[in-house]
């Protein structure tokens, strides 16, 4: 009986001991780049892989202007990156107008439409 417990307790501590991966973790990390321009924003999303092998994800972009009027875009598709890779996903480009408002979204879903990551970037004129 005291063998078994001895064991039990060996077995725990190794348990224990190891690294686990969390549920939570991503495999991918978004990430936006804008440029204020004069009359213009110029949006960029990119996509980094953070796994040790190429993955297929899908994107949506959504950008969304609010002011004087209200227009909503949404572009998507799918694309490969490369093992601890960025990728760009995609571009945008807005007609700055004073007293609008500008919000961009980037979500990154797995094949199984699971959303894997996302960012988003507010600017207001």
């Amino acid at each position: 009986m005291l063998r078994l417990v001895l064991l039990s307790l060996l077995l725990l501590g190794t348990t224990a001991a190891m690294p686990r991966r969390s549920p939570y973790a991503t495999p991918c990390q978004v990430r936006f780049v804008l440029q204020v321009q004069p009359r213009q924003l110029a949006a960029s999303g990119y996509c980094r892989n953070l796994l040790d092998q190429p993955a297929r994800y899908y994107y949506q972009l959504t950008t969304e202007r609010w002011g004087r009027s209200r227009a909503i875009d949404t572009q998507s598709g799918s694309f490969v990156v490369g093992a601890r890779q960025e990728a760009e996903l995609a571009q945008a480009q807005l007609r700055a107008t004073a007293g609008d408002h500008y919000r961009l979204r980037l979500r990154v879903f797995d094949a199984g439409g699971r959303l894997l990551a996302q960012d988003s970037v507010r600017h207001d004129l």
